[in-house]
């Protein structure tokens, strides 16, 4: 029966659909009701909390992906991209500042 019990609460294990809280009620539930011993419950959380957090890391990989996949496809730059783009203003900042040096200096000069 606690066979057919955890299967049955694995199924039905969602990323948000089940709250820790819920998941202790009803293995609290079991448990009380004499469906399964103390151990199995304990185990029977454990393995419930386990996969419910496994599954939203893993939701929450897949919404990471998506949103980066929409921000590419709306052409927004990537902290990478615009890494490189700060690293090209500040060259050609320094070079902007050198070439007024030498014209200042040429215009003193005349």
């Amino acid at each position: 029966m606690f066979e057919n019990i955890r299967k049955a609460m694995l199924v039905s294990v969602g990323a948000a659909a089940i709250s820790w809280d819920k998941i202790k009620e009803t293995v609290d539930e079991l448990v009380s009701k004499g469906d399964i011993s103390a151990d199995e419950g304990k185990k029977l959380y454990n393995e419930l909390t386990a996969r419910a957090e496994e599954q939203g890391r893993s939701m929450d990989e897949r919404m990471r992906a998506e949103i980066r996949q929409v921000l590419t496809n709306l052409g927004v730059a990537d902290r990478t991209q615009i890494a490189v783009l700060e690293s090209r203003i500040e060259a050609i900042e320094s070079r902007m500042n050198a070439l007024e040096g030498k014209c200042a200096g040429h215009e003193g000069g005349e």
